[in-house]
């Protein structure tokens, strides 16, 4: 089988840095899970991951390696949202700046904006687009594209399908994305499960890469958001100290507390 991103793993650990979770600058070494996808990706993968694996990271330093070396080439990431595809193309400079650091070798930019990056040495192009835009790439002629959280497009079959057709025949194709239950995406992901597209389906799991304490003190934190909740549909008419409510609160997501708030009426 062909190893379509070994010769990336060996560029990007020689020559790359990542910010990892401690906000600490560090020398880019794949974890198990990025080097796993490493072993078995085909060049046309759809990706079903937990949340944090860091398939982004080595999947935007790979296109990076292109827009340096690959002449004439086209990297293409989709983000769900503009916030997002400024993140992700922030990471893409991050490299590239890690680069010239351990070379000394400078890239010389034609254009470096927002969203696009221009490399005047070899006319190889670095774009970042969100899913709002369902004929973002269309036009184009892609050698790399990447849908990033494909889940949470609001029409995903309509972007893969007008971005996959620009992508060269020999291009690499990577849609990741965590759940987001039944949609598109959903659709899509259980075609390629049945051996129905041309997308070989990858499936990480969060017990793949975090470990067993980890995953019982996130269920925890979980089990502590929406007790509260539960109580609250199963008893319905019943009230509750807004003290108690506060305390109860703590651990969770704003997205948690405001179902929560909404529920009791309790806007404070």
């Amino acid at each position: 089988m062909s190893l379509v991103y070994e010769p990336y793993k060996k560029f990007i650990e020689a020559r790359l840095t990542i910010v990892n979770k401690e906000q600490r600058e560090v020398p880019f070494k794949l974890n198990p899970i990025q080097d796993k996808f490493v072993q078995v990706a085909t060049g046309k993968d759809i990706i079903l991951k937990a949340r944090q694996q860091g398939f982004s990271s080595f999947i935007l330093a790979a296109f990076t390696a292109d827009f340096l070396f690959k002449e004439n080439s086209l990297s293409v990431v989709i983000a769900d949202i503009a916030d997002n595809a400024l993140d992700l193309l922030g990471r893409v400079k991050g490299y590239i700046k890690s680069y010239e650091e351990a070379t000394g070798v400078k890239v010389p930019f034609k254009y470096n904006s927002k969203y696009e990056l221009h490399n005047a040495a070899n006319n190889a192009r670095y774009i970042i687009g969100t899913a709002e835009n369902t004929q973002f790439g269309r036009s184009k002629t892609i050698t790399n594209l990447h849908m990033s959280e494909g889940a949470f497009y609001p029409h995903f079959r309509k972007l893969q399908s007008s971005a996959g057709t620009a992508l060269v025949p020999d291009g690499k194709f990577v849609i990741e994305t965590t759940a987001n239950g039944f949609n598109e995406f959903k659709e899509f992901w259980d075609e390629a499960n049945l051996g129905e597209t041309s997308f070989t389906p990858h499936f990480f799991k969060a017990s793949d890469f975090y470990s067993p304490e980890f995953l019982e003190s996130e269920k925890k934190s979980i089990l502590l958001c929406i007790h509260p909740i539960i109580r609250i549909v199963s008893a319905r008419a019943k009230s509750l100290k807004t003290t108690g409510i506060r305390i109860s609160l703590l651990s969770c997501s704003k997205k948690t507390s405001k179902i929560f708030l909404m529920y009791t009426g309790n806007n404070a």
